[in-house]
C-alpha cells in the first residue's frame, strides 16, 4: 500500500526530524551540565555545621556555602572534580598548588599531611610554623604580602590550583584577584555558632585536598571528645565566675552568650558572667558595665599576643586592681591558639576544664592557657 504525502506534510516531517535532531544534539553537547542537574547525589550530614552544604555524586562533589550575613542566600557553591569536566564552579581535586591566606588553615594543612601544598601565603608575621618559614627562605614558598590587598602578579607567577581566604561582610567581591580566573574558596567557618559546627569545616577543607576518610574521622574523634568533656564537667558541684579580656582603646570586648567563645566557657561548667550579651561575636562594653561584674569574679582569662603581666594588664585602668579573680594568660603568638582552637575545640575545653575544676581529674592535652602569677 502507497502512502501518499503532500508537499506540505513533507514539509512537517522534515521539521520534525529536525527539531528532534536538534534537541539530542544539544542535550549530547550540554550532557555534563545535565547530568549535573540530574543526578541524585548522597547528601553528608552536617551535624553542627549551619553554613555547610555536601553532596556527593558518582563523578564529582558538590559544595554549597550559606551566606552567613544573609542565610536567605548563597554565599558560593563548588563542584570538586578529578579532571575537568565543564561544570558549573568547578574545582579540580585534590588541590597540589594553593595560595593559603590565613595561618588557621595553613596550620590544618600541616596536620593533614597536605603541607607541600602551600605554595604561597599572606603575611608570614603572623603565621609561627617553622616549615612555612623555611619555605619562604628557601623559596618553595611565595610571600603573596597582605591578606586584604595581595600581590597579585606573585599570585598570577605562583598559578595557584585554588586560593583559600576568609570573606567578609560587603567586602563587595574580590575585584581583580575574582577576575584572574583561579577558584576563590571562601573559608567562612569562623561564622558558625557553635565550637562543633565551626570545626566540622574540616570535612569541606579535607575533601579539597583528597583526605576525605581522613577529616570524617578527625571530625568524629573531635565530637566524640568534646560532647564527653562537656558532659564530665556538668557533674561539677561548683561554677566559677568567670569574666575574659581586657578592655582595648576605652572599650571592653567580650564574647557573647552565643558566640563560639561564650559557648566553650560554659560547656567548661562556668558561670559566664555575660552569658546573656546576645550576639554570636564580640560585644563592645563600657569599662563601667564590665567591671560592675568583674568584682565578683573568680578566674580571668586573658589572651595576648606575647607575655604579659599583672602590673601591665592593670595599669592604666586602675580600677582593674580591684577585680579578684586569679588571671590565667594565653600568649597567642607562642601557644598556637588560633591556629589549632578553630578545628580542636575538644582540646581547648580540656584545657579550661583543668583550670576550673581540677577536682575531675580531667587530663589537658594542651595548656593555652597558664596562670599569671
Amino acid at each position: 500500500m502507497k502512502i501518499l504525502i503532500s508537499g506540505l506534510g513533507v514539509v512537517k516531517l522534515l521539521l520534525f526530524f529536525t527539531l528532534h535532531f536538534s534537541l539530542f544534539t544539544f542535550i549530547a553537547c550540554d550532557g555534563n551540565k545535565t547530568k549535573q542537574a540530574e543526578e541524585e547525589g548522597d547528601t553528608i550530614p552536617m551535624r553542627y555545621a549551619r553554613n555547610l552544604t555536601i553532596v556527593e555524586y558518582p563523578d564529582y562533589t558538590q559544595v554549597t556555602i550559606r551566606n552567613p550575613w544573609d542565610t536567605t542566600k548563597v554565599l558560593n557553591s563548588y563542584t570538586l572534580v578529578n579532571e575537568k569536566q565543564g561544570l558549573k564552579g568547578e574545582v579540580v581535586v585534590p588541590l597540589r598548588n594553593a595560595a593559603v591566606f590565613t595561618s588557621v588553615h595553613c596550620s590544618l594543612l600541616m596536620e593533614l599531611g597536605c603541607q607541600e601544598c602551600i605554595g604561597g601565603i599572606c603575611e608570614p608575621e603572623y603565621i609561627h610554623i617553622p616549615y612555612v618559614h623555611k619555605g619562604l627562605k628557601e623559596g618553595r614558598i611565595i610571600d603573596l604580602g597582605n591578606g586584604m590587598e595581595p600581590n597579585l602578579e606573585r599570585i598570577m607567577a605562583l598559578q595557584p590550583d585554588a586560593i583559600m581566604l576568609s570573606p567578609f561582610e560587603n567586602s563587595g567581591g574580590y575585584g581583580r584577584l575574582e577576575r584572574m580566573g583561579i577558584p576563590i574558596i571562601e573559608c567562612a567557618e569562623y561564622m558558625e555558632g557553635t565550637p562543633l559546627g565551626r570545626a566540622e569545616w574540616i570535612r569541606f577543607y579535607g575533601r579539597l585536598f583528597g583526605k576525605a576518610e581522613m577529616v570524617d574521622s578527625l571530625f568524629l574523634q573531635t565530637e566524640r571528645s568534646y560532647l564527653q568533656l562537656k558532659e564530665a564537667s556538668s557533674k561539677a558541684k561548683q561554677k566559677p565566675r568567670l569574666i575574659c579580656e581586657t578592655p582595648q582603646s576605652g572599650y571592653w570586648y567580650v564574647p557573647g552568650g552565643q558566640s563560639t567563645m561564650g559557648i566553650i566557657y560554659q560547656d567548661a561548667g562556668t558561670d559566664y558572667l555575660f552569658h546573656d550579651i546576645e550576639g554570636s561575636g564580640s560585644t563592645a562594653l563600657s569599662i563601667e558595665r564590665v567591671l560592675d561584674r568583674a568584682l565578683t569574679a573568680q578566674v580571668w582569662l586573658v589572651k595576648h599576643h606575647g607575655p604579659l603581666n599583672r602590673e601591665q594588664i592593670v595599669q592604666d585602668v586602675p580600677a582593674l586592681r580591684k577585680i579578684p579573680a586569679k588571671i590565667w594568660l594565653c600568649d597567642t603568638y607562642s601557644s598556637g591558639f588560633y591556629e589549632e582552637t578553630p578545628f580542636h575545640p575538644d582540646v581547648l575545653l580540656s584545657n579550661l576544664i583543668q583550670i576550673l575544676h581540677p577536682e575531675l581529674g580531667i587530663k589537658e592535652e594542651k595548656a593555652y592557657f597558664c596562670p599569671l602569677e
